[in-house]
């Protein structure tokens, strides 16, 4: 049975930070995807080569917006940029996020330890570009409710549909693919490198995710 049946909607994902649970082969999908005019991926902002000096990095830069009731809700890890924080995780990680009434977002990130036990963490996200909500703060750390730590958060590829979802920090040392279901098709995965491309990112720095 998988245990994402057994968690309340009401919580959910992780910044660099991602949830998972299931005991199956073959996870269920994360509730139904919410549909939008068409199926093309967003495009981000990023400046072009010409507007650069020659050898220089491009500025990791946002989506232009993200509709936070839509964004919310239950993400699978596709790949990841391996971090300390992840390292317990072998399988099965996803990310639950859900709206709070103080506008921000409960964040449940649940995995698969490599001893087959559900490792968990819950923090909380806040946003803090309120024009485009495209870039926030995780905290996943609490001392009797006084969170001194909290890392950037960044959604730097969106498709229009919110069938997924990359997310990356401006100094490049994170970075996640995320997805509504557990795998994504090849021409999404695709898009997903060149977007990371051209925000800088090394694709081969990514590893993938064991559904």
């Amino acid at each position: 049975m998988a245990l994402l049946n057994r968690l309340p909607v009401a919580r959910l994902p992780w910044l660099a930070a991602i949830a998972l649970a299931l005991a199956a082969n073959q996870p269920p999908a994360l509730g139904n995807p919410v549909s939008a005019p068409n199926g093309t991926a967003r495009r981000e902002l990023t400046p072009s080569a010409s507007a650069r000096p020659a050898g220089a990095q491009p500025v990791v830069v946002p989506v232009p917006s993200v509709e936070l009731n839509r964004y919310v809700g239950g993400w699978y890890e596709i790949a990841k940029i391996p971090n300390r924080f992840q390292r317990q995780c072998a399988r099965h990680t996803i990310a639950l996020y859900n709206l709070r009434p103080d506008g921000r977002l409960s964040v449940l990130n649940q995995c698969i330890k490599r001893n087959g036990n559900v490792d968990q963490a819950t923090g909380l996200a806040k946003v803090v570009d309120p024009v485009s909500s495209a870039r926030l703060k995780v905290s996943l750390v609490s001392f009797l409710g006084w969170r001194p730590f909290w890392g950037d958060y960044w959604v730097i590829g969106l498709d229009d549909d919110y069938r997924w979802a990359v997310v990356g920090s401006p100094d490049r040392r994170y970075g996640w693919v995320l997805s509504r279901t557990p795998r994504l098709d090849d021409a999404s995965m695709a898009s997903i490198r060149e977007l990371l491309e051209r925000q800088g990112y090394a694709w081969s720095r990514f590893e993938h995710s064991h559904p």
